[in-house]
């Protein structure tokens, strides 16, 4: 039960990364929650399994209910400490706190005991809620290479 709340944040990140879709004016951005995790790289490996077979199924569900667009992780084993990130796509940041309350309460009903392995191995982490801008999504209009 311990790591449940730390699980809570993994949660709200783990999926295929989905497409976003092109805004249209006046339209507010898609919010990208990142929430990065200090990760014991001897028990990444278990706390990841977990993850993948207990957490994403849940996520799955979210996404596929449209509560968010995509959740998912990304795991580097060198550079710093902060070496796995977990991401949420949604439409606002109320959609992404609502997604994860509902994960949480999935995961509760069926895992009252755990899931225990990542909130093990990765006892520390930070959040950051960004809006998501313009990107190559090749949408764009083509220009002549000059900038116009």
């Amino acid at each position: 039960m311990r790591g449940l709340p730390l699980v809570l944040v993994l949660l709200a990140a783990i999926a295929a990364p989905g497409t976003l879709i092109a805004q249209e004016e006046g339209e507010a951005p898609p919010i990208l929650r990142l929430s990065f995790f200090m990760c014991n790289t001897n028990s990444l490996d278990d706390a990841l399994e977990e993850a993948e077979s207990l957490v994403i199924p849940v996520w799955n569900e979210l996404v596929a209910e449209g509560m968010v667009d995509s959740y998912g992780y990304i795991v580097h084993r060198w550079a710093d400490e902060w070496n796995v990130g977990i991401y949420t796509v949604a439409e606002s940041i109320e959609a992404v706190l609502a997604a994860s309350q509902e994960a949480g309460r999935r995961l509760q009903e069926r895992y009252p005991d755990g899931p225990n392995a990542f909130g093990e191995a990765c006892p520390h982490h930070r959040d950051g809620f960004y809006a998501i801008g313009p990107s190559t999504s090749g949408d764009e209009e083509e220009t002549d290479g000059n900038g116009s």
